[in-house]
């Protein structure tokens, strides 16, 4: 068993990479079993198709975040009742969604290999779009839409909301998917814990702002 789970995560692990790198079409499944180094039928065996390992790809990525969104919700859930109209309360929760946010993306060596997937995916949908949209980005556009709306005191199913929610996203994220701009443009290898001490500061300065919400320079 142990042997076959192994194999698994081989091939999950090489899914990731090389669809994200190259594309579905362009991967064969000769490709795939030669990154993993492993038998071109385990992947029949253990997903039945190219197929089917794309979509144990997508499970892999969803199962990573997870618990991060689950957090995320967890703190949506309690902002209502822990900061009220207070708005130094409402910066506080913010604080901690944008920190949460950033740590699952910014933080997460796996993300680092999977984000070439996803955007291939949400850019260029294929037949499994909805699958990892419902799974993540919908789900937390949604969380944040309602606490935007909240704080705004707008409809959370209005297009403003959803905007000005998709603007917030966008501040955080830019420094995932920007991530190779940036580090090239700080001439360094990777985010070390002081890059990522200023990115969470300035992000949570940018975020605050927009929501018109109180914040330290």
């Amino acid at each position: 068993m142990a042997s076959q789970d192994k194999t698994q995560h081989q091939l999950v692990d090489a899914a990731i990479a090389l669809f994200g790198q190259h594309g579905f079409s362009a991967v064969s499944t000769r490709m795939l079993a030669d990154h993993a180094q492993v038998n071109v039928a385990s992947i029949k065996y253990h997903f039945g198709s190219k197929d089917g390992l794309y979509v144990g790809a997508i499970d892999a990525i969803i199962e990573l975040m997870q618990p991060r969104l689950e957090m995320v919700a967890q703190i949506a859930a309690q902002a209502k009742s822990v900061a009220g109209d207070d708005p130094q309360r409402q910066a506080l929760v913010m604080t901690q969604l944008v920190h949460t946010v950033l740590a699952a993306f910014l933080e997460s060596p796996m993300m680092r290999t999977a984000i070439p997937f996803v955007l291939r995916e949400l850019f260029v949908p294929g037949p499994h779009f909805e699958h990892l949209y419902t799974a993540l980005p919908k789900r937390l556009h949604e969380t944040l839409t309602d606490l935007v709306a909240w704080i705004l005191n707008i409809d959370a199913q209005s297009e403003q909301a959803k905007i000005r929610t998709h603007a917030v996203v966008g501040q955080i994220l830019i420094f995932h998917l920007g991530r190779p701009i940036l580090l090239r443009r700080l001439q360094a290898d990777n985010y070390n814990q002081a890059i990522l001490d200023q990115i969470r500061q300035q992000v949570t300065i940018s975020v605050l702002s927009s929501l018109g919400l109180p914040h330290e320079l």
